[in-house]
């Protein structure tokens, strides 16, 4: 029994090394889940493609220039040129998309709110996130090896079927009939990660409704405040995720990262003072929505340090908890205001605009992750700063948004804070 158990045991880890490996959830500015891919326009040694590729063969195949399989042509390596120029191009169309969704969400939740007269932002969030969990449980249920395999997490994370020894793997020994034996030859066989109800409620739970509630306030700010102060305001979050991190024991920031990061508050601090339509509202919801971000990386960075999920199933366990939490709380609030002014007729007029919102909303969510996977998280905080510099630019040039003299050159402080912040990281690193 004890051999065909340990058989069981190599066959799923090996079912899930030669399976293809999915995306890892990723954050924005604090974790890296995976290695990401060499740049193409970067050498990498052979111990390095290895730690990246977890493959020794390819990795000495790919060091040697990859002329195993490829033909050259005056010293020129057809396929290696090919891959590069494919690579490339695959950085410039991520980059691009990351660029354009987040501003995109963020200028049409703001057409919803003010010019449709829909201002109900837990309801448009909930939306949000209801497209997104159900994208990702059709993206799981047609393509299984989207799901993290069992073999990959302690079981402290999974279920408890019959036979499972508490940090173990799956073992048959322990099952007391032939029915538990079979349960898990049947769990070990299918190699799919399911959280136990303890994890989910401790773990998962929290970061899903951190999400719910940054989405909300955030669409809440735009209702008091214009989409370039809130813009802004939004340079002061890695302030205060530093802090968190600091409280929980996470990091311990040196004295020049904390003193980059003061310099980010002072210029959210001078934006804030120089802002003309300043309303106290608007700016609680925002400063709210940015707490609630900063809890979430945390968190987030927290699981991730045991456990490494991948971005699709991720968010097929997290955007149900956001979007139940959302529909829970606006069942009391929003949605008999709602009916009662018969806001569902904006709806059922403009059902493309909200779909479109949905729909970038959901695009945006896997934007961040894609980054990394092409580039780094380096390359990922140095383009959300020109991201947003853009954007701003954009708002107070096109969109016609006031920002005064004082205003800009806050901000222009915590961009340039920001920016000292990341270099200080990666000498760090």
């Amino acid at each position: 029994m004890q051999g065909w158990a340990g058989s069981l045991r190599s066959a799923s880890a090996d079912k899930s090394k030669g399976s293809d490996h999915g995306d890892s959830v990723d954050d924005q500015d604090h974790v890296e889940s995976e290695p990401a891919p060499a740049s193409p326009s970067r050498s990498c040694s052979s111990a390095e493609l290895e730690h990246l590729t977890g493959d020794s063969h390819g990795a000495a195949a790919a060091a040697s220039g990859g002329r195993l399989h490829g033909r050259t042509l005056f010293g020129t390596d057809l396929g290696s040129a090919a891959s590069s120029c494919s690579g490339r191009l695959e950085v410039i169309a991520v980059c691009t998309a990351y660029s354009l969704f987040g501003p995109a969400v963020i200028v049409v939740n703001n057409h919803i709110i003010k010019g449709l007269g829909f201002p109900y932002p837990m309801t448009l969030s909930a939306i949000g996130l209801c497209t997104t969990a159900t994208f990702c449980a059709v993206a799981i249920r047609v393509h299984p090896q989207l799901a993290t395999p069992a073999s990959q997490l302690p079981l402290s994370t999974l279920g408890d079927p019959p036979g499972a020894a508490v940090g173990g793997a799956y073992d048959a020994d322990s099952c007391h009939d032939e029915e538990e034996e079979a349960e898990v030859r049947y769990q070990a066989a299918r190699g799919r990660w399911r959280p136990s109800y303890r994890f989910w409620l401790r773990s998962m739970v929290p970061i899903g409704v951190a999400q719910a509630v940054t989405f909300a306030c955030g669409n809440a700010a735009y209702m008091y405040l214009t989409i370039t102060f809130t813009q802004m305001l939004s340079a002061f979050t890695p302030s205060v995720t530093l802090l968190l991190l600091y409280l929980t024991g996470v990091e311990t920031p040196t004295a020049r990262a904390t003193q980059a990061v003061l310099m980010i508050g002072a210029g959210c601090a001078l934006s804030s003072y120089g802002e003309g339509h300043f309303h106290p509202v608007g700016v609680l919801f925002r400063c709210a929505g940015i707490l609630t971000e900063a809890s979430r990386l945390v968190l987030t960075q927290l699981l991730l340090k045991r456990y490494r999920l991948r971005i699709v199933e991720s968010q097929y366990y997290l955007a149900p908890i956001g979007a139940a939490s959302l529909l829970f709380a606006a069942a009391f609030t929003e949605l008999p205001l709602a009916y009662q002014r018969g806001a569902w007729g904006i709806v059922t007029a403009h059902p493309l605009t909200f779909l479109a919102s949905a729909l970038l909303g959901l695009a945006a969510s896997f934007m961040t992750f894609l980054v990394i996977k092409v580039t780094n998280s380096v390359t990922l905080k140095v383009l959300n700063t020109a991201r947003n510099a853009g954007f701003v630019l954009f708002t107070v040039t096109f969109l016609g948004e006031p920002a005064t003299a004082l205003q800009l050159a806050g901000y222009a402080i915590s961009l340039t804070a920001f920016s000292v912040y990341t270099y200080y990281k990666l000498q760090e690193k």
